[in-house]
């Protein structure tokens, strides 16, 4: 299963820079780049939006 297929299974409409990271098994402190790295590729290929600093939403 891809890495979008399980946030889009396992997460809600909205969420959080923290529970991407819970999901995905990162340690909270060191990887919080590298998430994020994730996220804007996301971003880019219009899957999610940013809405807020830490806060993401998938779009249908």
């Amino acid at each position: 299963m891809g890495l979008y297929s399980q946030v889009e299974k396992d997460l809600g409409k909205n969420f959080s820079l923290q529970q991407f990271m819970d999901l995905i098994g990162f340690d909270k402190s060191s990887e919080k780049h590298e998430a994020r790295n994730i996220l804007n590729q996301f971003i880019q290929a219009n899957k999610i939006r940013r809405i807020s600093k830490n806060m993401y939403q998938k779009i249908k």
